[in-house]
Order: C-alpha cells, then sequence, then structure tokens
C-alpha cells in the first residue's frame, strides 16, 4: 500500500519527468551533430586532333640591317650628287661624282708617292750592295795567315746584310701599294662617277656638292671592303650610325636581333617562321623568319645567350630602329595530330608515360599507357594509347561537404508554459 501511494502521490513528476526524456531523444533525432563527407570529382577533356607548333620565344630589339657602306675608290670633292635620302636605285646608278681637278690633284698627289717609293728602293738596294761588300772584305782578312777580323765583326757585318735587305723588301712592298694607288687615281680621272654596287633604298646620304670624301680604308668601318671600278663598298650588319658617304639599305632595312636562351638553341634552323609583337604598337603583328645564328653565346651572370636575327616579311611604316620586340618562333609542327593537355600526362617510373581515363563502370580513373611525340607548352602529342574522343583526367578536386543539420525552436508540451489552454 505505500508503494502504491507513493507511485499515486508522484505519477505527475513520473509523467512529466518521462516527457522531458523523450523531448531530449526528440532533440538529438531532430538536431543530430554536425557530420562531414568527403566526396572526389574529376576534370575530364577529350583527346582531339589538330596541328601542334612548338616554339621557341625571345626578345630584343629593331635594328637596320644589311646596309652597305658607299665609299669613292680615291679621296676627291663632291662635284654633284645624283640621288636623294629615301629614293631606289639600282645596280650601277650613280650616286655622286667627284671634281675632276680634285682627281687630277689626287693622280698627282699618289704619283708623288709612288715617285718617293720608288727612290726609296734605290737607296735600298744600295744599301744592300754596301753591306754585302764589307761582308765580303771581312770574311777575305779573316781568311789571312794572320786575320785581323773577330768571329764578332763577322756577325756584326751578316746582321747589317740581313737588316739592308729587310729595308729592301719593305721599300718594294710600299712601291707595290703605291703603285695600285696611282693606277686607281688614274682610273678615277677617267670615271668620276660613283656607282651603286647592289640595288636598294638610299637609307643614309651624308654628302653634298663641294664636301671632301675620303676612301673607304680610310673611314675604318670595316676590314672587308671590296673594291669596284668606283667605289668600295662595305656591307654592315649593324644598327650603329654609319660615316659612310652614302648607305644603301634593303627595300626593307629593318630586322628582329633576338637573344635566346641556349637551352633552345639546338632547336632553331635557318628559314623558321616567326610571330613578331611590338611594345610600342601592341596590336601590331608581324611574321618574319630566321636569317642568322651567332656562332657564340654571351654569358651574363651565369645565364648563357645567343644572338638570332630575324627578317620581317612586311615592315609597318611606323616601326623604327631600336624598338623593342618579342618573337616566337616556330620550330617543329604536327599536322593531324591527336592532342591532349600537357596536364593529363604523367611519367611512370620507367621513363614512359601514361595519362588516367575512368571507367565506365565504376566511374575510378584506371591508367593507360601512351607513348608521346611534340610537346608546346600547352599540349603534347599523343602517338599511340588512345583515340580521338576518347576523355583524359586533367584535374582531380577532392571536395569536402557540410552535411549538418540543425533542429531549431524547441518542442511545446501541454502545462509546461506557453499560451493559454483552451
Amino acid at each position: 500500500m505505500a508503494l502504491s501511494k507513493v507511485l499515486k502521490r508522484n505519477k505527475g513528476w513520473l509523467a512529466g519527468g518521462a516527457l522531458v526524456v523523450v523531448a531530449a531523444t526528440t532533440y538529438l533525432v531532430v538536431t543530430g551533430g554536425d557530420a562531414t563527407e568527403a566526396t572526389t570529382t574529376y576534370q575530364t577533356e577529350a583527346v582531339s586532333v589538330g596541328a601542334l607548333s612548338v616554339t621557341v620565344s625571345g626578345t630584343g630589339n629593331l635594328e637596320v640591317d644589311g646596309t652597305t657602306d658607299i665609299y669613292p675608290s680615291v679621296a676627291g670633292t663632291v662635284a654633284s650628287v645624283e640621288v636623294s635620302e629615301g629614293s631606289h636605285v639600282e645596280t650601277g646608278a650613280v650616286l655622286f661624282t667627284l671634281d675632276a681637278s680634285s682627281a687630277r690633284a689626287e693622280t698627282a698627289k699618289s704619283l708623288a708617292s709612288l715617285r718617293q717609293a720608288e727612290q726609296s728602293i734605290a737607296q735600298a738596294r744600295l744599301q744592300v750592295t754596301k753591306s754585302e761588300s764589307a761582308l765580303a772584305s771581312l770574311e777575305t782578312r779573316a781568311s789571312e795567315p794572320t786575320p785581323t777580323v773577330t768571329s764578332d765583326d763577322l756577325d756584326a757585318a751578316r746582321s747589317e746584310v740581313a737588316v739592308a735587305k729587310a729595308q729592301l723588301a719593305s721599300a718594294q712592298a710600299q712601291r707595290t701599294s703605291a703603285a695600285t694607288v696611282y693606277e686607281d687615281a688614274l682610273a678615277a680621272e677617267d670615271d668620276l662617277a660613283v656607282t651603286a654596287p647592289c640595288s636598294g633604298v638610299i637609307y643614309s646620304l651624308e654628302i653634298a656638292a663641294g664636301d671632301s670624301v675620303p676612301t673607304g680604308g680610310d673611314s675604318g668601318s670595316s676590314a672587308n671592303t671590296a673594291m669596284t671600278a668606283t667605289a668600295t663598298s662595305a656591307s654592315s650588319s649593324t644598327s650603329g650610325a654609319s660615316t659612310a658617304p652614302v648607305v644603301i639599305a634593303p627595300e626593307q632595312p629593318l630586322s628582329v636581333h633576338l637573344t635566346v636562351n641556349e637551352v633552345d638553341l639546338p632547336s632553331l634552323e635557318l628559314g623558321q617562321r616567326a610571330d613578331i609583337e611590338f611594345d610600342a604598337f601592341p596590336d601590331l603583328t608581324a611574321t618574319g623568319k630566321v636569317y642568322e645564328i651567332a656562332e657564340t653565346g654571351s654569358n651574363s651572370s651565369g645565364v648563357v645567350t645567343f644572338d638570332v636575327w630575324l627578317s620581317i616579311d612586311v615592315a609597318d611604316p611606323r616601326l623604327r630602329a631600336g624598338m623593342s620586340a618579342a618573337a616566337t618562333i616556330v620550330t617543329n609542327v604536327a599536322k593531324d595530330a591527336l592532342i591532349v593537355p600537357n596536364a593529363a600526362v604523367q611519367a611512370d617510373d620507367g621513363g614512359g608515360h601514361y595519362v588516367q581515363m575512368l571507367d565506365s563502370g565504376s566511374g575510378e580513373p584506371r591508367r593507360v599507357a601512351v607513348e608521346t611525340g611534340l610537346a608546346s607548352s600547352t599540349q603534347t602529342q599523343i602517338l599511340s594509347g588512345l583515340a580521338e574522343g576518347d576523355k583524359v583526367v586533367t584535374q582531380t578536386l577532392d571536395t569536402t561537404d557540410d552535411g549538418a543539420q540543425g533542429g531549431g525552436g524547441g518542442l511545446m508540451m501541454p502545462g509546461m508554459g506557453g499560451g493559454p489552454r483552451d
């Protein structure tokens, strides 16, 4: 009886406690705990067919190249100038003429030099005769029963003979040179016109009537000069200013002088095509080709570069020597090639390559061995192992999804507060 009374007396509290337990359980079910779930996704790209270009890049500047410096074969005074800067000339065209009086004066001057050289030869021959006679006299005295000549005397006499013969050889060489200058001066008297040794455009004109002009040898512009009937011409491959009276340039004189890293040099060849851009004109592009590659490189702080020159197919008239340029040279091209992104190609431990493809059943990636060909900075050629349209994995993404579910609000129970009961 006592127990039944206790239960009856406290049944309200027991009922309330049971409801609290149920409410707590319900809250846990509704709100739950924070749950995280990791998922892996794969980005793929289809194998395509197209052209793959392998390129080498370099930076540099525009230069004027392939110019020819024109000098008269003899010095003189300009009588007339027959061309203007920027005009087109053909081979053999008259560029300027020399004054006849100055040409005759040059002839007289060269003749005097020739006569002086001949006099020097005569004097040198006389000195050889005198020294040989003195040596012969000493040798005779040395062969007498009581010689009065020492071996030192004989050595000194022989040395004087050798010196005299060397002076004679030098005088003869000077006479040969003087004779050449005299003959050129005579020829210049007969033809006072300095003509173009090649066709092109008058790039620079630094003379006017009445100016004195030197020969090419006097200018020191080049040691590789070529004599013509009326002019001395020296080809130049630099953009430096020339002091020649007349400079002829090709129809399109501008070229691109690049510096290329040594690791790219083995792939470069003459005639390779290039795309060229210019800092001064961002919207302007040009095409060209490689026409010269330096034989030796330059080392700067351990980085070795080589000079490479590009011709420009069509130069925009706004371009000027000295402007900055950047070029992309196409070193190899694969046409109708199977192409995949570089990110899809992996190297295996054996030195080969593979790609990953998603298994149709499990959706998981599997390795597929491939043979690779050319590779650019973004794409790789596949020679075997894949077919057009195959999808290869280019990136693997591991993501975490926040799976928490919130159980907001409370659980309202009768008699536990709240609004009034009906």
